[in-house]
């Protein structure tokens, strides 16, 4: 099973562009559904979207979206009738380029501290110091652990600790890493599509594909892929 994440931002077109995020993704949902492909939504804000997808040969399916996707439409908000142009850009990011391996945290960069625990426990928590604390100086995180008895297991657990707050930084940073390497809005995008909402009619620019819109709404997307 392969797992990606397709986001979904405004490029041009103002508000309407904005609008069309929402319409995209909702295309994609659809898709999902028909497809019994697993599917959430991470991220849904004004102007972006972003998608969890998990299925068989979705990566392949999904670079066939990639790009920008060019709407010819009269806009919901339009009040004179008048036909808007609107482009979204549409980018996947494959879940396993951002799965880094354990964190090893050096203990010269770690300070450690034991005190006594201010919990219940009896006279040995309270008595001795059984509280582990365990600042990273690198990042100033601080993790206490004082949950066990004994030092040596709450010294385990606070080591534990850090090393996933660490690596669920790292994590992050990996993610947000890859999504600004994908999404440069310096560099020229792919034209993808160009949706012609008056003709009813979607003509994808790779594939060099066309179908009725109505159906695409539906999410009907494979018909335009290569």
């Amino acid at each position: 099973m392969e797992e990606i994440i397709i986001e979904i931002r405004d490029a041009e077109g103002g508000e309407d562009a904005k609008l069309l995020v929402k319409d995209m993704a909702d295309i994609y949902l659809k898709w999902s559904n028909i497809n019994n492909i697993g599917s959430k939504i991470l991220e849904s804000k004004e102007g972006f979207v972003s998608i969890w997808l998990k299925g068989k040969n979705i990566k392949n399916i999904f670079n066939n979206e990639v790009g920008t996707h060019c709407w010819h439409r009269v806009p919901p908000t339009e009040k004179r009738g008048r036909v808007h142009s609107s482009t979204i850009a549409v980018s996947v990011i494959d879940k396993e380029t951002f799965r880094p391996s354990s964190i090893e945290v050096n203990p010269k960069d770690v300070e450690r501290k034991y005190t006594c625990s201010g919990g219940k426990g009896g006279q040995n928590v309270n008595r001795r110091s059984t509280c582990v604390i365990l600042i990273h100086k690198p990042t100033g995180i601080i993790v206490r652990s004082e949950e066990n008895r004994t030092q040596g297991k709450n010294e385990v657990a606070a080591w534990e600790r850090l090393r996933k707050i660490l690596q669920e930084g790292v994590n992050k940073d990996s993610e947000s890493s890859l999504r600004n390497s994908r999404y440069n809005p310096n560099s020229k995008p792919i034209k993808r599509r160009t949706y012609k909402v008056k003709d009813c009619i979607v003509i994808d620019h790779i594939s060099g594909k066309k179908d009725n819109l109505t159906k695409i709404l539906k999410g009907n997307i494979n018909v335009l892929h290569a």
